[in-house]
C-alpha cells in the first residue's frame, strides 16, 4: 500500500461513490483500457476534495499488509462519522486488531464482513459485524456485535434495525469534560448547586440545562467532570478569539457545554450547535399608566347618546314646568287672587336641575298637568342618578386600557428605561438593528452605564411608576411575586423587545457526540421530561386575582379636579352676576333718589 498523503486522500474515495465516479469519468474508456492491457485487477482513483457528496461509501480490504496503519492515518481526515459508511472485508473474525487505536466514536458507521464458519448453513457466505468505540480517548473501549449476514443469493439479511444510539447507549467508563456558566456566586460543591431545587430564580437556564444533561448521564452511564466555571457564554476578544464557554469548546478543552447558548453567526465559526432546550423570553415590565383622563371619569360612564337624551328631556321638563307655573298664575288672576309663585325660566331650570341631582323640587305646580310633570321628572331623575352612579363606580373599577403596545410607545411617552445587566441580553441589545432597540441602547448607554442594573434595582424602580425595565421573565416573575402587592401586579404590563428565541446546546466543531446527546435530549422531550423541567424552572406569571383587597378606588385630586373647576366657574359666575345685580341696584336706587328730588323740591 502506498504511504504518500496524496494516495491516502485518493484511496478514500476509490471506487466508493459509483454515481459520482460515473458522472465525472468516462467509465467505458476506463474499461476498454483495462481490456487492451489484459488487466484483471484494477483500481479507480478520484480526487478527495470534492464538495458535492453528502454520504460516502468506502470499501476496504482488511487483509492488506498496511490496513491498520491506513486506518490510523484516517484520523486526521475525519472519515469515521455519520457521512462515511465503511465496509471492511476480512478473512476471519479476528479483525479487532485493525481498530484498536483507530479514532472510532459512537457515531461511526463501520461494518466488517468475514466468511461464515458455520458449515451447516449453506445460505450464509459472510457475517456482518458492526464496530464502534463509545468515545475514543475518553475511556471508551472497542465494541462489536453481529448485525446481519450476506447470503449465497447475493442479498443482505440485516437484523431488525434500531436507532443507533439506543443500541450503543451503554457508555460505562466514558468520562467527558464540560463547563457551566454561572453569573451568581454559589455554594460548593458545584454539582450539588446545579441539581438542588431551591432558589430557582438564580442561574435558572444554566441549572435547567445541566439537569437535562444529568438525566442523559444517568441513562447512558457516563461521567462528567466540570473543568471550571465561567461567567461568559462566549464573546469576541481583541485577539480574534472567543472567551468563556465558546472559547473552551473552540480550544477543545471541553467536550460539550452544560449551559445553553444563543445562536450567533460569529459563534458558528468555532463550535457546533445542537438541540434547542431553553426558551429565552425577555420583555420590558412597567406599570401601565392610567388611561382614564379626568373629564372621562365624569363623562364616560354614560354614552354620548344618553347624555343627548338627558339634555333634551331636561329642556322638555323645563318648558312644561314653565307652562305649569304660568297656568297657576293665570288661574290666580282670573280668581282675583294674588300671584303665589315665581314663573321665571330660572326657577324652572333650577327645579329641573334639583330633580336630576336628587335635591328635590322648590315649588310644585298646583294644576294636575304640572304635578304630573313633576312626578315624571322626579322618577326620571331617580333612574338616571342610579344608573350614573353605578356606571361611574364600574368605570373606576375597570382595568385601565392598555395605551402602550410597542417599545416605541414606551419611549414616546416619556418613560425612563433600564436594562438588566446580563451578558447575553446586553449582547443582543448591542447587535440589534431595529430602530426601537437602537434607541433603547442609546438611552441606557448615555447614562454612564447606570442604565444597566441588577434585577432587584430595576424592578424596585418599576414600583414607582413611569419606569420600564427590560428583564428576563424567568428571573423577574419571582421577584415581582414576592415584592409587589396585588394592586401593583394588576397594573403591570410587559412588552417584548426581542421575539422569543431558543438557546441551544453547544459542542466542539464536528463533534462526534453531538447527534448522540441531541438524540438523548429529543428522547427527554418525547417523554415529557423537558416539559416537566420547564414547568419547574420557569415560574408562572404573577396572576392578577382582582380580589377585594386589590379593588381600591382612590379618587385623587387629579381625577376630581374637573368637578372643582366646574364649582369654581359656577362660583365665579355667581359672584359676577351678584356684582352686576348690586351695580344695577345702586344705579336704580340713585335714579329713584333723583326722581324723588325732582318731585319734591326743597323749600325753605
Amino acid at each position: 500500500m502506498v504511504q504518500s498523503k496524496w494516495f491516502l486522500k485518493a484511496f478514500l474515495l476509490c471506487g466508493a461513490h459509483f454515481h459520482l465516479i460515473a458522472g465525472l469519468m468516462d467509465m467505458q474508456l476506463a474499461i476498454n483500457f483495462f481490456k487492451t492491457r489484459s488487466l484483471q485487477h484494477n483500481v479507480l482513483l478520484t480526487c478527495a476534495n470534492k464538495k458535492d457528496y453528502k454520504r460516502l461509501g468506502i470499501v476496504m480490504d482488511g487483509d492488506c499488509m498496511d490496513a491498520k496503519t491506513f486506518l490510523l492515518r484516517c484520523e486526521k481526515y475525519k472519515v469515521f462519522d455519520t457521512k462515511h459508511f465503511w465496509l471492511v472485508l476480512h478473512s476471519s473474525s479476528s479483525y479487532r486488531y485493525l481498530f484498536e487505536n483507530a479514532n472510532l466514536n459512537i457515531d461511526s458507521e463501520v461494518k466488517v464482513a468475514y466468511p461464515s464458519t458455520n458449515l451447516t448453513t449453506d445460505e450464509t457466505r459472510y457475517i456482518l459485524d458492526e464496530v464502534y468505540n463509545p468515545a475514543y480517548g475518553k475511556g471508551g473501549h472497542l465494541k462489536s456485535f453481529k448485525t446481519g449476514t450476506y447470503g449465497t443469493n447475493n442479498e443482505f439479511h440485516m437484523d431488525k434495525m434500531k436507532n443507533k444510539y439506543v443500541v450503543r447507549r451503554n457508555l460505562t467508563g466514558v468520562h467527558f469534560k464540560s463547563l457551566v456558566v454561572l453569573s451568581e456566586p454559589f455554594e460548593k460543591p458545584l454539582e450539588n448547586y446545579l441539581l438542588k431545587d431551591s432558589h430557582i430564580e438564580v442561574d435558572s437556564l444554566n441549572r435547567f440545562h445541566a439537569r437535562l444533561l444529568k438525566y442523559c448521564r444517568d441513562y447512558h452511564n457516563f461521567s462528567v467532570g466540570y473543568v471550571e466555571v465561567t461567567n461568559s457564554w462566549g464573546y469576541y476578544q481583541p485577539d480574534g478569539t472567543m472567551d468563556g464557554l465558546v472559547g473552551s469548546l473552540e480550544r477543545k478543552l471541553i467536550d460539550f457545554g452544560s449551559s445553553p447558548l444563543v445562536i450567533k453567526t460569529e459563534r458558528a465559526k468555532f463550535i457546533s450547535f445542537g438541540r434547542g432546550t431553553w426558551p429565552l423570553r425577555m420583555a420590558f415590565i412597567f406599570r401601565n399608566p392610567n388611561s382614564k383622563r379626568s373629564f372621562e371619569i365624569f363623562a364616560k360612564p354614560l354614552s354620548d347618546d344618553v347624555w343627548l337624551l338627558i339634555v333634551m328631556s331636561s329642556l322638555l321638563i323645563i318648558i312644561v314646568q314653565k307652562l305649569s307655573y304660568e297656568m297657576d298664575n293665570g288661574i290666580d288672576v282670573q280668581n282675583h287672587r294674588e300671584r303665589t309663585s315665581d314663573t321665571s325660566w330660572s326657577l324652572s331650570t333650577i327645579c329641573t336641575f334639583g330633580v336630576f341631582c336628587q335635591q328635590g323640587i322648590i315649588s310644585v305646580p298646583r294644576c294636575l298637568g304640572g304635578r304630573t310633570s313633576a312626578i315624571v321628572a322626579l322618577w326620571c331623575g331617580l333612574v338616571i342618578y342610579q344608573f350614573y352612579s353605578a356606571s361611574l363606580v364600574s368605570f373606576l373599577l375597570n382595568v385601565p386600557v392598555n395605551v402602550l403596545s410597542t417599545v416605541q410607545d414606551i419611549l414616546d411617552n416619556g418613560f425612563d428605561v433600564g436594562y438588566e445587566r446580563v451578558l447575553y441580553a446586553m449582547s443582543l441589545l448591542k447587535a440589534a438593528t431595529n430602530p426601537a432597540a437602537q434607541e433603547v441602547y442609546r438611552r441606557v448607554s448615555n447614562k454612564n452605564q447606570t442604565g444597566y442594573l441588577r434585577r432587584e434595582q430595576g424592578l424596585e424602580l418599576v414600583k414607582n411608576g413611569r419606569y420600564a425595565f427590560h428583564v428576563e421573565l424567568v428571573t423577574g416573575y419571582p421577584f415581582i411575586e414576592q415584592h409587589f402587592d396585588e394592586s401593583m401586579i394588576c397594573e403591570l404590563k410587559e412588552i417584548s423587545l426581542f421575539p422569543a428565541m431558543y438557546m441551544y446546546s453547544g459542542y466542539q466543531k464536528w463533534s462526534p457526540f453531538r447527534e448522540f446527546l441531541d438524540a438523548c435530549l429529543h428522547r427527554l422531550e418525547e417523554n415529557g421530561v423537558v416539559s416537566r423541567e420547564l414547568y419547574f424552572w420557569h415560574p408562572r406569571k404573577p396572576q392578577c386575582m382582582r380580589s377585594r383587597s386589590t379593588i381600591k378606588v382612590n379618587t385623587s385630586l387629579e381625577d376630581f379636579y374637573p368637578a372643582l373647576v366646574i364649582l369654581l366657574i359656577g362660583m365665579a359666575f355667581s359672584l359676577m352676576v351678584l356684582f352686576v345685580e348690586i351695580l344695577v341696584s345702586r344705579i336704580n336706587a340713585r335714579n329713584d333718589l333723583a326722581v324723588n328730588f325732582a318731585l319734591f323740591p326743597f323749600t325753605n
